[in-house]
């Protein structure tokens, strides 16, 4: 039950659930290990969500390229086979109504990589849906054409911090799954009671996770061309585990 990656994050990252700071610390701190940023803003912002010292808060140049980025990386995970995460995201501060304005805010990248070349397990964006903010899971899945499950879910708190967690199982034979949770930061949530749950997927192609990144990448072009490096999205409380449920 060993916890891989506690979020004790510093000048730009977020703290811990529950943490206690008086403030947020001088440098970055596991387990981030460096900071991506590219036509891009990242910094911390205090307070953070629940009483935590400080919020990570990222946003994109106005008319970057596709290449722009804003986030942070962490490489403590060894090739593992389960992987369980949960991050608190905040995109109150953007208007995504338009189904054309996507980023990328969270990657699960594989110490393999698939046919076509990409290492991506899952790959979360944060998207418009015609209406207002939703997230899409793409869960890697070698048995579909595009070797990616397509999961839709609109935010629950479109006005504020909504709370991710994944439990991501790696193996073959479509013996993989991931459970998912997307809830309103404030909401209790449960082991047994997902949101939804990805589950057949052949992904041990990837062998395990490696690494992850949190924060904006690969943004849309309506998204480059609508948001400026003062239209933040907001993380807070990152924490991944190989077994246990972490929840609220």
């Amino acid at each position: 039950m060993k916890t891989l990656a506690m979020a004790v994050v510093g000048l730009v990252g977020f703290g811990a659930a529950g943490a206690a700071f008086a403030q947020c610390p001088a440098s970055l701190s596991p387990p981030w290990s460096l900071t991506l940023s590219l036509q891009g803003t990242v910094s911390s912002q205090t307070p953070g969500y629940d009483s935590t010292p400080c919020r990570l808060r990222t946003a994109l140049n106005q008319n970057g390229s596709p290449a722009a980025k804003a986030g942070v990386l962490d490489q403590t995970p060894a090739n593992e086979s389960r992987y369980r995460a949960q991050f608190i995201v905040d995109a109150s501060g953007i208007t995504l109504t338009a189904a054309n304005r996507a980023a990328t805010i969270f990657n699960v990248i594989g110490g393999g990589t698939a046919p076509g070349g990409t290492g991506n397990i899952v790959q979360t964006f944060l998207r418009g849906n015609g209406t207002g903010a939703s997230l899409r899971f793409l869960v890697g899945d070698t048995n579909q054409g595009s070797l990616y499950q397509i999961v839709d879910v609109a935010l629950p708190n479109q006005a504020g911090a909504n709370r991710v967690e994944i439990d991501l199982n790696v193996a073959g034979a479509s013996g993989g799954s991931m459970r998912y949770w997307v809830t309103d930061v404030a909401a209790a949530t449960t082991d047994g009671s997902p949101t939804g749950t990805v589950s057949g997927l052949s992904n041990d192609v990837w062998t395990g996770v490696d690494q992850v990144v949190l924060g904006l990448a690969g943004a849309s072009t309506f998204w480059r061309q609508n948001f400026t490096n003062t239209n933040y999205v907001y993380f807070d409380q990152f924490d991944s585990r190989r077994q246990t449920f972490i929840g609220n």
